[in-house]
């Protein structure tokens, strides 16, 4: 399991023992079945025993369709699920085709065995493992998600993560089950936390044992700005502004994955388009050095401009954070940025080009 292939990252070696363990209380957790009762709406707060770091853990199910336990570690992921609960009911927000690729969490999912990777395969064999449900998705499946990240396979910390994480979580549901309006609304419940001196292996857990805490999200840090060399700068301001000239941009992950050190990637990518005549200015995937793609976003404006020679009245963007990011930039060439739901051209061409990808 540890063997290099020629494309990828090798897969990270955990210890036979701990597989066991944690094959164990997978396969417990698959047969208590918290979906039954229990939905993505209600998270648990754990401290990491190690590091000491909040842990918030979601049950996957209610729609029948994807059964799992998320684990969403550091303000990456706490943002991730807080805003995504938070704002489920909200229709008219921005809805990101990509948010799933920005999720910083530990899976446990219940497949078909059919759907196990070989590498999953090879871990069942070696630990003896057959589940005590014989059909359906009782089959456990680890990953590991970063933001842009592949999902991969877990490290032998994460795997002791999620040792400490499923008898936990599954405690919280039993008292759910039993105790049908606990935590019922997060948006004015809060988050409750486990005591950091329960142990599921001693006794059930009591309503007593929760420290309830309001689900505030991470502020997000602000982005790096994109910025050009002086002489760029120079040459782009001389170029002539055309009235009802509208650019369109945005940054996407890429529907393909790249080699990584640690894992595969999905490299951000930054794409400009000429609304009037849905020219493709510039396409740039970011280098594994430039991860906000930030480098690659100075280099689309300032090829895009080249080839249009002259500058738009406006840049059409989606993504605050785009926004945000290119506000000082456009600032000095003169040119409005302009929040926009829909960007037509830029949307026609993407589809266009990355279409034939498939993640």
């Amino acid at each position: 399991m540890s063997k290099r292939t020629s494309n990828r990252p090798p897969v990270p070696t955990v210890a036979p023992a701990t597989w066991q363990a944690l094959l164990a209380a997978a396969d417990s957790f698959s047969t208590l079945a918290p979906w039954t009762w229990m939905s993505d709406s209600k998270p648990l707060g754990l401290r990491d025993p190690v590091t000491g770091g909040r842990l918030l853990c979601s049950i996957l199910g209610g729609l029948r369709t994807v059964f799992a336990l998320l684990v969403f570690r550091r303000d990456t992921g706490h943002r991730w699920i807080l805003n995504m609960v938070l704002n489920d009911d909200n229709s008219d927000e921005f809805q990101d085709l990509d948010a799933g690729l920005e999720q910083d969490c530990l899976k446990v999912g219940f497949t078909p065995k059919s759907e196990l990777t070989k590498e999953d395969r090879a871990v069942l064999a070696t630990a003896g493992f057959t589940p005590a449900a014989k059909r359906g998705p009782v089959w456990p499946a680890f990953r590991s998600l970063v933001p842009g990240g592949y999902p991969w396979y877990l490290t032998p910390a994460e795997a002791d993560t999620l040792l400490f994480v499923l008898p936990r979580v599954a405690a919280f549901a039993a008292l759910c089950r039993n105790t049908p309006e606990l935590g019922e609304n997060l948006a004015s419940d809060g988050v409750p936390f486990l005591s950091v001196d329960f142990d599921p292996a001693g006794r059930s857990l009591r309503i007593e044992d929760l420290d309830w805490q309001p689900p505030i999200p991470p502020p997000e840090l602000p982005p790096p700005l994109a910025m050009l060399p002086e002489a760029t700068l120079a040459s782009l301001l001389r170029l002539p502004q055309a009235p009802g000239c509208h650019l369109e941009m945005d940054l996407f992950y890429a529907p393909m994955a790249v080699s990584g050190e640690e894992r595969p990637r999905f490299p951000k990518t930054a794409m400009a388009v000429d609304r009037e005549t849905n020219l493709i200015g510039g396409l740039r995937m970011a280098e594994s050095n430039d991860p906000e793609a930030v480098a690659a976003v100075g280099e689309v404006l300032a090829s895009t401009l080249q080839q249009m020679a002259r500058r738009p009245e406006t840049i059409h963007v989606q993504r605050p954070r785009l926004a945000r990011m290119l506000a000082p930039l456009a600032a000095q060439l003169r040119i409005s940025i302009e929040r926009d739901e829909r960007l037509p051209a830029l949307s026609e061409a993407r589809d266009a080009v990355m279409g034939r990808f498939q993640r």
